[in-house]
Parts: C-alpha cells; sequence; structure tokens
C-alpha cells in the first residue's frame, strides 16, 4: 500500500532538482522515457510478431514512443520547477493541477493515449475508486499528485504544516466518497443474466505462420467450432450472450452466409448476442467500412439486428494517419485497416437493458463512456482483443480503465476479452468475476442495470478544464 500512496513522490523529486529550468527538462523528459519504457514494452513484441517488423525497428518505434510520452513528464518538472522551489501552500494546488492538465491533453485528438494515467496506480487504495464518481480519473490524479507532493515536503524541512494539512485532506476527501458510496440493499431491481464467452482464440498460431493452407483451414476450424460450441453452452431465452472483439474473425456478418446462419441459429435459442464484426455503409459514393459492434436479439422470422460503429480508431491498426498521401504506410494495418470512424453513439438495446458498448481502446477514453451514459445506458459493456499482447502487463493495464469507468459513472460493466482478462465489475468499480488468460470458458452473471447521473458523468470536463486553468495561472506566475 506504500508504494501506491508514494506514487508521485520521484516525479516531484525530480522537478525540484537544482539548477535552471532546461535541467529539469531533460531530467524529466529521461525520467518520462524510462518510465513508459518499463510500462509499455509489450508494444515491441506487438510490432515484430503481427507488424512484420525487424525486431531492432520494433524496439526503436518503441524508443520513439516513450521519448514521446516522456516529453509530458519533462514539461512538467520545467513548468512546476519553479512552483515547487517557492515551498509555499499554494504550489501544493497548482503544482498537480499543472501533471493534470498535461495528462489530460496527453488524451486529446484521434492520436491521444490516455493510457495509464496516474490515478489508476491507486486502484486498490480504499476510497479512490468511489471518489471518481465525483471528479473522475484525473480527479484522483490530481489527489496522487497532491499526496506524492506532500509526502516529497515531508522529507525536507520547510512547509511541513502544509503538506500534512493535504494529506489529512486527501484523507478525508477518500473517507468521505466511500462512507458515501456504500452498497444499496438488494431490492425488486430486474436483474439482466449475462454470459461472457472468452474463446482463446489468439491473432496469429503456429500454424497459421508457418504452415500451409490445410493446416490454416484446421486451424481456423477449430476455433470456430469452440466458439459456438460455447455460445450454443452460454444461450438461454432471455440471457445476453457477449463475444469479444475479433471472435469471429475472419467471417463477416454480412458478407459470409454460412457465418450470419450459424449466428442465427444460437439466437433461434431464445438469447441475445452482442458480436464485434465489420460493417460497410453504401449510402454514399463511397463504399465505407466501420468495426461495429453488433446485437442480434431473437425476432419474428430472423433476429432483429443494431450496430454501434466504432468511434475511436486505433492508428496504424484500423486506420493509417494521411493513409491515401501515404500508399506504403498503408500496409502496415493489414490485419484490419481501411476503417472509417463512426459518428455517432447509439445504444444498443437487450431485453430492457440500454447497452453503452466500447470497443477496445476506446475503454480508456473517460468524457467519451460518460457521453453514452448521459444518452441514458445502463449497463457499460467493452468487447477487447488483448491476443495481441500475450502474457504480459497490458491485458492487466487495460483492465484498469474499465474499473474507473463503471466507477466514475456508476454503472455496472462487463468485459469480454478473447484470450482474457474477461471481467464483471459492479458500479463501484469492483471485479466481481473475471477469467484467467488462456482458457477457454463461459462466464455467466446476473447484472442489475443502473440508471441516474454520477457528478461526474455530468461534467466529465470539469476538472481537466479547471486544472488547465490553474496551469495557466501557474505559468504566467512563473
Amino acid at each position: 500500500m506504500l508504494f501506491p500512496l508514494a506514487a508521485a513522490a520521484p516525479l516531484f523529486a525530480v522537478a525540484a532538482v537544482p539548477g535552471g529550468s532546461w535541467r529539469r527538462l531533460w531530467l524529466g523528459w529521461l525520467h518520462g522515457a524510462v518510465a513508459w519504457l518499463v510500462a509499455i514494452p509489450w508494444i515491441a513484441g506487438t510490432l515484430e510478431i503481427y507488424g512484420g517488423l525487424p525486431g531492432v525497428v520494433s524496439a526503436l518505434l518503441l524508443g520513439l514512443l516513450a521519448l514521446y510520452l516522456g516529453l509530458y513528464h519533462g514539461l512538467f518538472c520545467w513548468l512546476a520547477g519553479r512552483l515547487l522551489a517557492r515551498g509555499d501552500v499554494l504550489s501544493l494546488l497548482l503544482a498537480p493541477a499543472v501533471w493534470v492538465a498535461l495528462e489530460w491533453v496527453r488524451g486529446l485528438g484521434p492520436s491521444g493515449f490516455p493510457w495509464n494515467l496516474l490515478a489508476y496506480a491507486w486502484v486498490d487504495v480504499p476510497g479512490a475508486l468511489d471518489v471518481t464518481r465525483w471528479i473522475g480519473s484525473h480527479g484522483l490524479s490530481f489527489l496522487i499528485a497532491a499526496t506524492g507532493l506532500a509526502l516529497f515536503r515531508l522529507a525536507g524541512r520547510e512547509s511541513r504544516r502544509g503538506a500534512l494539512t493535504a494529506l489529512a485532506a486527501v484523507a478525508v476527501i477518500l473517507l468521505i466518497a466511500r462512507w458515501t458510496n456504500l452498497d444499496r440493499r438488494p431490492g425488486d431491481e430486474r436483474r439482466l443474466d449475462v454470459a461472457v464467452v472468452q474463446p482463446n482464440i489468439h491473432m496469429a498460431t503456429a500454424a497459421m505462420v508457418d504452415g500451409g493452407p490445410d493446416e490454416q483451414f484446421a486451424d481456423l476450424a477449430s476455433n470456430y467450432e469452440r466458439l459456438f460450441a460455447l455460445s450454443r453452452e452460454a444461450c438461454e431465452p432471455g440471457r445476453l450472450v457477449v463475444w469479444p472483439e475479433s471472435a469471429g474473425w475472419p467471417y463477416q456478418l454480412e458478407r459470409d452466409g454460412a457465418f450470419a446462419a450459424d449466428l442465427e441459429e444460437v439466437v433461434a435459442g431464445g438469447c441475445s448476442l452482442l458480436l464485434n464484426s465489420a460493417r460497410w455503409d453504401r449510402s454514399r459514393d463511397e463504399d465505407r467500412a466501420f468495426n461495429a459492434a453488433y446485437l442480434l436479439t431473437p425476432g419474428p422470422g430472423r433476429a432483429q439486428r443494431q450496430a454501434y460503429d466504432k468511434m475511436h480508431l486505433v492508428p496504424f491498426g484500423e486506420y493509417v494517419p494521411l493513409g491515401r498521401l501515404l500508399p506504403a504506410v498503408r500496409q502496415l494495418a493489414r490485419q484490419a485497416g481501411g476503417f472509417s470512424p463512426g459518428d455517432e453513439v447509439r445504444l444498443l438495446d437487450a431485453d430492457g437493458a440500454r447497452l453503452g458498448v466500447s470497443i477496445c481502446f476506446e475503454i480508456v477514453f473517460p468524457e467519451q463512456v460518460a457521453a453514452r451514459v448521459r444518452r441514458g445506458a445502463d449497463l457499460l459493456v467493452t468487447i477487447t482483443n488483448d491476443s495481441w499482447y500475450g502474457r504480459t502487463w497490458a491485458p492487466h493495464q487495460h483492465l484498469r480503465p474499465a474499473r474507473f469507468r463503471a466507477a466514475e459513472n456508476g454503472r455496472p460493466l462487463v468485459r469480454a476479452a478473447i484470450t482474457g482478462i474477461s471481467a464483471v465489475i459492479d458500479r463501484r468499480g469492483r471485479v466481481l468475476a473475471d477469467t484467467p488468460i488462456d482458457e477457454a470458458m463461459v462466464m455467466k452473471a446476473r447484472i442489475v442495470p443502473l440508471s441516474g447521473l454520477t457528478p461526474f458523468a455530468r461534467a466529465p470536463l470539469l476538472v481537466p478544464l479547471l486544472c488547465v486553468v490553474l496551469a495557466g495561472f501557474a505559468i504566467l506566475r512563473r
């Protein structure tokens, strides 16, 4: 527990290093680059195995990404260094605001990367998830930064009174948040039966990489049979069955008649089925493809279809920036490339529940998930394909944002991952059930969809924008 509480203290130790602003910039940049290299080494392996890049090139690209992300640490140390040198109480407010403002900017834009927010270091600290329903993950990052700065101040000889006051204030905030977010007593709320299918299908197996056409077909056929066998086991009348992202790949609902017929057979058992498949829009002159989540529900004659199109695509994974101008680069996205982003939040209605679906990377964007809740989602669902990363830290890192999105919005959340970790998460961000990695199984749960809006869901940008204003004041104050 002591390590998470002191998560930000080393950063402030770098920011307070004696010397000029440029020295703090370079030291902070080095600190950030090393921190990111330690946190996301799995990116190099993914590029090498699935991107077909040489190991040296993959390592170089990982290094460039770490240098870019480390720049935010350097900018923080450069901007906040003089605030820390002053040693006054006001810096306990302004320095954390500078960090949060930079953290928020890092997640903006189509290529934003709000991965491993500082808030996630406190995922298991009592009261931390509860407080996010008021101030969100960025607000919790502010509290962690303030705690780290206070602990750093306690190691010195000045401003100890202000540091102790800050630590006490954070402790009181967490305590109040926890006790005002106690579990409700069980009532007569309507419950939804959910079954998550984890088929344990990897993106590429040895047979698909090294074998011939016969071995490739056998591997795909085995995956296909296992997926539908688990689905038939999970399907019961009134139940929602959730497939992970890419579970049916390479088959597509709209273009493979046999695949669509097998899906119809499953839904005929009385369950609803949420799956991932490409969707094509021919309403314009250009034939556009979308990475979509389909919900199939029982209906007269054939299953009824609803679809949500993924809005935040992964650069170089689902589309290539400036792909038309750089046609050679487009080949890097050979697994999926060429998708267009969806243009609106669409909820999917399943047996009285309104599903707010996030596909893979979308779950790491707090404001986007809050938009689904404001639209009326009473159950959050995220479907993902983490098989790219194998048994690395990535699946565990990807699970944490899902827990925070549930807690921020006061909604239960279902996570379906193709090789794990699948999970059922309650409205306070607690994992009620999860699955091991690399195991095929069905996970069943009964969930109560919830309504109402948390303060964060009503105004998800309030804390980040307030921190931007405070950071601007701090920069002018320099």
